[in-house]
């Protein structure tokens, strides 16, 4: 941001991704409390800590490889169960159950951002393909990248809300409880610690970059910083899972796009674009902006104020 927008703009990006990833973390860390209370029983908020505690370890790891390797191994169960209790719900499940508006369709926005977005993967991924190897495998990587969890996504939402009626938990595992019984609630939760904790090797692995290229402090202190700071926001002051996500999603993830479509436009005109991946003119590059825009105001207006 800085190199093609300018001195301000880069500093605003620089604490906004600060922000932005330390957020993430903390609803990561929170979720994880949640599902290991629901596997091993006992608090949430003190599987949380220790969540943050051991998941800190990945920040040992100098190499993005060893990370894309331990996440690819946990992420094939996670996707195999994920298709397993979808499955069950639906053969447990109601049409009639089905409701994709809610009381406000527009926070659900904001959630979804949160889950979609994955800006910060893709830098990782351009780490280990060599120059001759970017343009023909990173098309590929992005779009699978996207469509994997959108499906997967789609699919258990689905199968969730024809099963609970409408009345979603937080974690939306628990809701399953009543109907598919405790062994699924269960495996839900396995799901789910396997989710937060594959994401959140990556994030921390980057969060610690950003101290240490970006901030410009030590590899000791980059570390600590990104093992200890979510940990004390998360016992100092953290309260709405959900509204978090939101607002997470909804202002930092939309002014992250801000940032990628102004960087977009400028290499552009300056004639500096090796490849193009998608036709994404004027016309896109408004309405994607316009919607960036609604989201902020609202999430500013009804969620922070």
């Amino acid at each position: 941001v800085k190199l093609y927008l300018g001195k301000f703009f880069g500093g605003a990006s620089k604490y906004i991704e600060i922000i932005l990833f330390n957020a993430t973390l903390l609803v990561y860390g929170a979720l994880a409390g949640i599902f290991l209370s629901t596997i091993f029983g006992g608090y949430a908020f003190f599987w949380t800590l220790a969540f943050f505690a051991i998941s800190s370890s990945v920040l040992f790891f100098e190499s993005i490889e060893q990370i894309g390797f331990i996440n690819f191994v946990l992420t094939l169960p996670l996707i195999l169960a994920t298709l397993l209790i979808s499955f069950l719900a639906y053969g447990a499940g109601d049409l009639g159950n089905l409701n994709f508006y809610g009381e406000d369709p527009f926070f659900v926005f904001g959630v979804l951002m949160f889950a979609l977005a994955g800006f910060s993967a893709i830098p990782d991924a351009m780490e280990v393909f060599s120059d001759s190897q970017q343009k023909f495998k990173m098309k590929s990587v992005i779009w699978l990248g996207t469509a994997i969890p959108l499906v997967l996504y789609i699919i258990f939402i689905v199968s969730v809300l024809l099963v609970v009626d409408g009345r979603v938990s937080e974690d939306a595992i628990s809701s399953l409880k009543n109907v598919l019984g405790g062994g699924v609630l269960v495996l839900g939760a396995i799901i789910g610690f396997l989710a937060v904790f594959t994401s959140y090797l990556v994030l921390a692995y980057d969060l610690k970059r950003i101290y240490e290229l970006d901030v410009g402090i030590s590899k000791t202190s980059a570390l600590l910083s990104a093992a200890i700071l979510p940990a004390l926001i998360f016992i100092f002051g953290f309260t709405d899972l959900i509204k978090t996500i939101s607002i997470i999603g909804g202002l930092f993830i939309a002014l992250d796009g801000f940032f990628v479509l102004l960087i977009l436009r400028k290499i552009r005109k300056n004639g500096l674009s090796r490849f193009k991946f998608l036709p994404f003119g004027p016309v896109h590059q408004f309405l994607l902006l316009l919607i960036f825009t609604a989201s902020i105001i609202y999430e500013v207006v009804y969620q922070i104020f």
